[in-house]
């Protein structure tokens, strides 16, 4: 996979080293040959001896980008894309690794005194009579009333020990509860907690009775208010027909009425008021959350006796975030309190599949071009090599456990060939110095040996391998040697004569027929490759960081440079400037052993110029130990984003990863140094933007100052200790 390069701080080019004159080397030899000096320095010019492990000295091979080495290996893509480059000059402070912190807390309390009865939140009934609890990240637990069966509840489930007493035959009209436990997430005025509400619930129901009786009695006594009215009217002007008497008896009937109504009237507002007030009492025992958040710090179990205004846990609101990181302390004048900012934060996730099949170390990893059903090969120190499904994509008949591809030594490297190559083959490199080349274009039939195993061997163990884009070539790496291969005809073609001074950690071969090497000696070449041999086009030199494996972007244009521990450069390969940054800040937060470019996911008719570069960086100890880190990099140049962090189970450190090759099966898989593979879906979409606010600058430390951002985080859903990189703009 190729792998990209980083350039020193202030955006300065790395050196290119200089070609020399044949001349030059060959008198220098001369000066040289029979010294005991040990190794030359890496700053030393090109050219000059080395003196070996073994004693002997060797020409290293000085840079030629003019040297005659036949045609290209393969068909050169053209050069890469002429991408135009950003304006120089930003004036953002970028405040890298800032922790995101949850500051706010509710102290959930009870109102009342009472006994606690659940902790717990009840559950929707859905139209076709399913209870539901649906949570947060869209886990939903239900429960069918109809299917009841006590010894197969979901263990989250419970119900009201009330409903249990007073429905026991009717077990299918209990009402179910959620269980609710610490760290779980909750939302505002749901119910948290219920308390035993018998009492009030009593008062409840005597206050609707009274005022069920009190209206029957308001409209008896309307009843009879309108009866009389209607007899009186029926007398009125027929003195002859009906009595003083029975007139004066209908009047007292009806003030006898309009007392009943008045006093039915009276009745049915104290009810009203018994009733309302019971139903505050009974909601006063229905603890309610008054923020989104998560609950921390359960002071108070089922069974409980609390008072009123006692603890029984807290919520840790998420919907405002504090974000603290550190400023080198000569931006702390233009930093200032109030100061709008943006937040770009890296939100950690897990893997999506995980695998302990290696018993060592996995010290590579690739995938295969199969259309639509990838497989994964990782390569492990305990001699296997295997093969598996990640099921990903969805396809059938996909096989369910490992193919091992046996070997006798450890496996140290695996590549696959790529899309578009006419053969689907993998190629792993082993302790014992061979190659070997295994066909899986067939997933269901998987071979047990390799289809060709070349009798030319490497001196030492296979530490890195490369596959040219069309497929038909391989370059193998032991120490200082570097191999090329012709897999079609399994053959060793040449060896690249010496030009590092140390052992070589990565290869990648580019589009436009050129291999770039990356070595211990702090150095990287950029290799002219054809059919008869190869030479050094160009040194790019002075790294100073800790990443062994450094990729190419995929159009060949760039590649990475570890200009010191916390920064990873873009580079130039053309010229060797330095064009964009991958930056850590803090000494807890270091990049190490990989950094490399995903595949261009891209159509022939995409805007490419506004599509960023998609780049993985490893952790090394401290913060970011078991992490990967996701980047996207602007093509033209300048701040690359993080937009993901991938966390190992346990913080296992990183050893390999490659991508999924394919558009429509995205995924990165990750090998680390406890056997352990892992795969994570790769992130969608442009990194997030969001605003801030700077609230507070404190100087604690004489080399940085402490800058705290806040800003919302409602509907955006930041974790508590997460990371986000935080950009002020001081002319805002």
């Amino acid at each position: 996979m190729p792998q990209p390069h980083t350039s020193r701080p202030g955006g300065q080019a790395v050196r290119i080293r200089s070609t020399l004159m044949l001349v030059v080397p060959v008198l220098l030899a001369a000066t040289l040959v029979g010294c005991k000096g040990g190794n030359i320095p890496p700053s030393a010019d090109p050219g000059k001896t080395e003196q070996t492990p073994a004693g002997s000295s060797k020409l290293l091979m000085p840079d030629d980008p003019n040297a005659d080495v036949g045609s290209p290996l393969f068909k050169s893509a053209g050069p890469p894309p002429a991408y135009p480059l950003a304006t120089a000059g930003s004036d953002h402070i970028v405040i890298a690794n800032c922790t995101v912190q949850f500051e706010d807390r509710q102290t959930v309390s009870a109102e009342v005194d009472g006994k606690i009865e659940l902790i717990a939140t009840p559950m929707k009934r859905r139209p076709d009579g399913i209870w539901e609890y649906r949570m947060v990240d869209g886990t939903v637990v239900t429960h069918d009333p109809s299917k009841f069966d006590p010894k197969n509840l979901h263990p989250r489930i419970e119900f009201n020990p009330r409903d249990r007493l007073v429905l026991k035959d009717n077990p299918e009209r209990w009402t179910p509860y959620y269980k609710l436990r610490e760290g779980e997430v909750v939302a505002d005025d749901q119910i948290l907690c219920l308390l035993d509400d018998s009492l009030v619930s009593t008062r409840l129901a005597s206050a609707a009775q009274i005022k069920e009786a009190a209206a029957q009695g308001s409209k008896a006594a309307e009843d009879g208010v309108r009866f009389t009215r209607a007899k009186m009217k029926l007398s009125e002007g027929k003195e002859d027909l009906f009595s003083k008497k029975e007139a004066l008896d209908d009047q007292i009937t009806l003030s006898r009425f309009l007392e009943n109504l008045a006093q039915s009237s009276s009745t049915i507002a104290k009810a009203n008021q018994e009733h309302d007030e019971a139903v505050v009492m009974l909601h006063r025992h229905r603890v309610k959350s008054r923020v989104d958040g998560i609950i921390r710090n359960v002071a108070k179990r089922p069974g409980e006796f609390v008072r009123a205004g006692e603890k029984i846990f807290e919520i840790q609101s998420t919907e405002k975030v504090r974000l603290e990181g550190n400023l080198d302390v000569q931006y702390y004048d233009r930093v200032k309190r109030g100061t709008p900012v943006t937040v770009e934060p890296a939100v950690p996730s897990a893997p999506v599949k995980s695998h302990a099949w290696h018993r060592q170390e996995v010290a590579g990893v690739a995938v295969t071009a199969h259309p639509t059903q990838p497989l994964v090969v990782s390569a492990g120190l305990d001699g296997s090599a295997l093969v598996w499904d990640p099921n990903i994509g969805n396809a059938e008949n996909r096989p369910g456990t490992p193919t091992n591809l046996p070997h006798p030594v450890p496996v140290r490297c695996v590549a696959c060939t790529p899309p578009g190559a006419k053969s689907i083959l993998a190629i792993t490199g082993g302790d014992d110095g061979k190659v070997r080349i295994w066909d899986l274009a067939n997933p269901n039939k998987l071979p047990k040996t390799p289809s060709r195993e070349p009798a030319d061997a490497h001196s030492s163990s296979v530490i890195a391998v490369a596959i040219s884009p069309d497929g038909k070539y391989a370059a193998t790496a032991a120490g200082r040697e570097v191999f090329i291969w012709d897999l079609d005809g399994g053959r060793k073609l040449y060896a690249l004569p010496d030009s590092h001074r140390d052992g070589i950690t990565s290869l990648s071969f580019t589009p436009q027929a050129q291999l770039v090497t990356a070595s211990k000696d702090r150095t990287l070449k950029v290799w002219k490759i054809g059919t008869e041999k190869a030479a050094v086009a160009k040194t790019i030199d002075h790294r100073s960081g800790a990443v062994d494996v450094l990729g190419v972007s995929p159009d060949g244009g760039r590649v990475l440079f570890d200009q010191d521990k916390s920064r990873v450069d873009l580079v130039n390969l053309s010229d060797a400037q330095t064009i964009g940054q991958l930056t850590n800040v803090g000494p807890s937060v270091a990049f190490a052993t990989l950094a490399v470019f995903g595949p261009d996911y891209v159509t022939p008719n995409s805007p490419v110029e506004k599509m960023p570069y998609t780049i993985v960086t490893a952790g090394g100890e401290g913060d970011l130990k078991g992490g990967l880190q996701v980047w996207h990099a602007p093509r033209a140049g300048g701040r690359g984003s993080e937009v993901a962090r991938f966390i190992t189970p346990g913080r296992v450190p990183v050893t390999c990863a490659a991508f999924s090759p394919h558009k429509d099966i995205p995924f990165l898989v990750v090998g680390t140094a406890a056997g352990t593979v892992h795969v994570w879906t790769q992130p969608a979409g442009p990194a997030k933007k969001l605003e801030g606010r700077v609230t507070n600058i404190d100087s604690t430390d004489p080399r940085f100052v402490t800058v705290r951002v806040e800003m919302s985080n409602k509907d955006i859903g930041l974790l508590d200790r997460s990371a986000a990189t935080v950009i002020v703009n001081p002319g805002q």
